[in-house]
């Protein structure tokens, strides 16, 4: 097998036997030999099995890539191939590992390469598979996040797809800059979440969007983080960090200044989204109220409607029996009618209260009378 060759399974099919037994294999070595403890963490809702997504991750170390596909496999069936540099498959397990995943090969010097890498990851994507990308294209020298670049957001875009980002710590413990052999019983934490693309949003700032998320949740990671030691070599920033390498040095030379102004117009943005948030839950609540208020008074109506017809009821059997004059019959009469147009309006009131709960909000919650109707208001590719 050449070092371009990748896979041609369907993209619906998951990952082949020979990853599954590969990656079983590294799982039980991790687990088992060098004491590694595994966790992940759902925020939100993520798109099921068989829907398209672009996968994103931070990335620390040579090895947790696999990882975190394997993560995303077994925690929601997606099996994301990752779009990996050619010179990864021609490394000793690393190579067959990508092999084994699917991986596409990204030739990062040649303008034709990266081309063909993302037209069959867009076709890839229009099939129903998972793309896995690391927007920073190398591994970080230093542990902190490197400016993105926009590759993964250009391609969800066009393949019109959702973004599920991964933030990972622990990662750098492996085969990273810093470290090389697996630390014994180190802890490896993700956490996993949706973007859905905005609309009119281009890929400046859908990628600012992925990075603002990936600082915040690696913040997170790290405070909560079992084996927090910030003395250690391998906390990031390094200690001693390593030389960075030539895509990391791109990376921070042109993107530096354009990604943290992306990072804070996205952290605007993402306020006003939760804010939008929180007054379409209260949206929701008034709505709620609203149906309630029209439950009661429809509850309320039909009471009044029948405590009327029975007296009238009463009244003209009283007429009948020759009990009642005259005058007191024709009134008992006209009661009966006004019953039966009571129940014919209590019938609408409750047709139009509820078209009211479901399209209009109150500005505050009303008391429900007897009679009242409530008031219802480059090189992009990212390639790891």
């Amino acid at each position: 097998m050449s070092d371009t060759t990748t896979t041609n399974r369907p993209a619906t099919d998951g990952p082949p036997i020979a990853w599954r037994v590969f990656i079983q294999g590294v799982m039980f070595f991790m687990r088992w030999v060098f004491g590694w403890k595994f966790s992940a963490r759902v925020e939100g809702e993520l798109p099921p099995a068989d829907e398209p997504i672009v996968l994103v991750a931070n990335h620390t170390s040579y090895f947790e890539p696999f990882l975190l596909v394997h993560a995303l496999w077994r925690t929601t069936g997606h099996w994301a191939q990752p779009l990996a540099k050619a010179e990864l498959f021609r490394v000793p397990v690393l190579g067959p590992l990508a092999r084994a995943a699917g991986a596409t090969p990204v030739e990062r010097q040649s303008t034709k390469g990266r081309a063909n890498a993302y037209s069959a990851a867009v076709q890839r994507l229009r099939e129903g598979g998972a793309i896995y990308i690391a927007p920073e294209g190398t591994t970080s020298h230093d542990g902190e996040l490197l400016p993105l670049r926009h590759g993964a957001a250009r391609l969800a875009l066009e393949a019109g797809v959702k973004v599920v980002v991964i933030t990972q710590f622990g990662g750098q413990r492996v085969m990273s800059p810093v470290v090389k052999w697996p630390h014994r019983g180190a802890h490896f934490d993700v956490v996993i979440e949706t973007l859905d693309p905005l609309p009119g949003e281009d890929a400046a700032e859908l990628t600012g969007r992925i990075a603002a998320t990936m600082l915040d949740r690696s913040l997170e990671l790290r405070r909560d983080y079992a084996q927090r030691d910030i003395t250690a070599p391998w906390w990031p920033p390094y200690s001693e960090p390593a030389e960075p390498t030539r895509t990391a040095r791109d990376n921070l030379d042109e993107y530096r200044e354009a990604m943290a102004e992306a990072i804070e117009q996205a952290r605007e943005r993402m306020a006003e989204l939760r804010a939008e948030g929180e007054i379409e839950a209260r949206m929701k609540a008034a709505r709620e109220r609203a149906r309630t208020a029209a439950d009661q008074a429809r509850t309320r109506a039909h009471e009044l409607s029948d405590q009327l017809r029975h007296r009238a009821d009463e009244l003209a059997e009283l007429a009948r029996s020759g009990q009642l004059s005259d005058e007191l019959r024709h009134r008992a009469e006209e009661l009966q009618r006004q019953a039966r147009l009571v129940a014919e309006h209590a019938a609408e009131l409750r047709e139009e209260l509820r078209e009211g709960a479901e399209h209009h909000v109150p500005h505050q919650p009303h008391p429900v009378d007897d009679t009242a109707q409530p008031t219802v208001p480059d090189d992009e590719s990212g390639a790891a």
